[in-house]
């Protein structure tokens, strides 16, 4: 009976999020989405005042409605998010405080790192994106500093991914919304026509990991009763995914997919249920296919990597004419313009050699430091806690290298990586139950 109402409670939630998704991608009184994602920020920051962990479980909804409130939704600040989270993780650190015991001190490198920036913001000749950034550093030194201190047990952890489900359906209604008003115009590159006026490349990020959480729930044998629900709604996700054109998202849905198969090679019903996920892609790539009259292939045919690798030559040059202290904070869009590197200003799109032209030596090693001491630690996890952990961290530096540290969902990520140490197991007195944890991460 129980299952039942947990069974019909996944399909509520996930017409709710389709219908509140619809609802919002029609734009019909876009400024008015503020009220209640204001509303929902408040509560966060009450939640915070209470210290009560179960926070995380609201902020995958914040996060994926962000990419909205940017485009369409001005009357909120461009970083509001980021100011939200450095406010809601300062009360929670200081909340800690008499009760703080660290497992893990990589956060030091991460906090070395944001004083580098700081420092080279004096050199910026762009004020606005150095503050951006540093803003941005300020929100991951504190968030990995919060979950150094704290521990997100598995079952909290299920409940985190659950959220991103159903902010992922949410974030993919958004889209679907636009195919509802009319037929969509699609071009062989990404472009916002396809994604409801949204950023394809970052509309590629969220779905992708979106995709992902509900591949793990496919996957996983204590999720069975879901295991259409979860089908339709990954192949659902999936295709608006594509539908951006963009393919970081694609990728980096494989590239976890190899890395689950990897961890669980030995257990035969992977394999089963990897046949079983065979008709669902053909399905998806058949209508894409269809939708798009062909340009999908193309576009996925296409050699090189959208410019990308010209500005990963770019930053190295940079990188070589200030190799200590780079460029300054900031300065990476006009510099790669003004010294005929590339054609046009242009972000780096890839975290690791911005950061290598902006802030030289003295920035990529404390920034290196970190994610190597981390993933070191994170290979000393017992087997469940070390292999979701590194899907955490593996998403987050894929999207870093493909779009840079732009979207709220890598901090998040970022959490989840440091947070879930493996658990000391307490010997149990013999009159007290033992329950078991229904979770997708156990």
């Amino acid at each position: 009976m129980k299952t039942n109402r947990v069974h019909y409670n996944s399909i509520t939630g996930y017409a709710i999020a389709l219908i509140c998704g619809v609802l919002v991608g029609l734009r019909i009184l876009p400024q008015f989405i503020a009220v209640p994602y204001v509303l929902l920020s408040l509560i966060c920051v009450y939640f915070a005042l209470r210290n009560n962990i179960r926070i995380l479980t609201l902020l995958p909804y914040l996060i994926y409605t962000e990419i909205f409130m940017r485009a369409y939704v001005l009357v909120v600040p461009y970083l509001y998010l980021q100011y939200l989270f450095i406010i809601i993780f300062s009360v929670m650190i200081l909340k800690n405080e008499g009760n703080v015991k660290l497992h893990s001190r990589t956060f030091v490198f991460l906090f070395l790192f944001m004083l580098v920036e700081l420092i080279n913001t004096s050199r910026s000749d762009a004020p606005d994106i150095s503050r951006a950034l540093v803003i941005n550093d300020l929100v991951l030194v504190l968030m990995a500093l919060w979950a150094s201190c704290n521990v997100i047990k598995p079952v909290l952890a299920n409940k985190i991914l659950t959220s991103i489900k159903y902010a992922g359906v949410y974030l993919a209604a958004i889209v679907f919304a636009r195919y509802l008003v009319g037929d969509v115009r699609f071009s062989g590159y990404s472009a916002s026509e396809g994604t409801n006026g949204l950023a394809p490349v970052q509309i590629s990020g969220y779905l992708g990991f979106a995709c992902t959480v509900f591949f793990f729930s496919i996957m996983n044998d204590q999720e069975r009763r879901n295991l259409l629900i979860n089908l339709v709604l990954f192949s659902f996700t999936c295709i608006i995914m594509l539908l951006s054109f963009s393919r970081g998202g694609l990728y980096f849905l494989g590239i976890s997919m190899c890395l689950y198969f990897c961890f669980n090679r030995t257990q035969l019903k992977s394999y089963f249920l990897f046949l079983l996920l065979i008709p669902v892609g053909i399905f998806i790539y058949n209508y894409v296919n269809e939708k798009t009259e062909g340009l999908i292939v193309e576009r996925y045919q296409e050699e090189g990597s959208s410019g990308r690798d010209r500005l990963v030559e770019a930053g190295w040059t940079l990188f070589e004419s200030e190799p200590l202290t780079g460029v300054g904070t900031g300065n990476f869009n006009s510099k790669v313009k003004t010294l005929g590197l590339y054609g046009v200003e242009s972000g780096a799109h890839n975290e690791f050699i911005r950061i290598a032209a902006e802030d030289g030596i003295l920035g990529i090693v404390a920034y290196g430091c970190f994610y190597i001491l981390l993933f070191y630690e994170i290979l000393h996890r017992n087997k469940i806690q070390r292999e979701y952990a590194i899907y955490f961290l593996l998403f987050f530096c894929l999207i870093s290298i493909h779009n840079g540290l732009k979207i709220s969902l890598q901090p998040l990520l970022l959490t989840l990586a440091v947070a879930t140490p493996s658990l000391i197991r307490i010997r149990k007195k013999s009159n007290v139950p033992v329950t078991g944890n229904t979770v997708v991460y156990n």
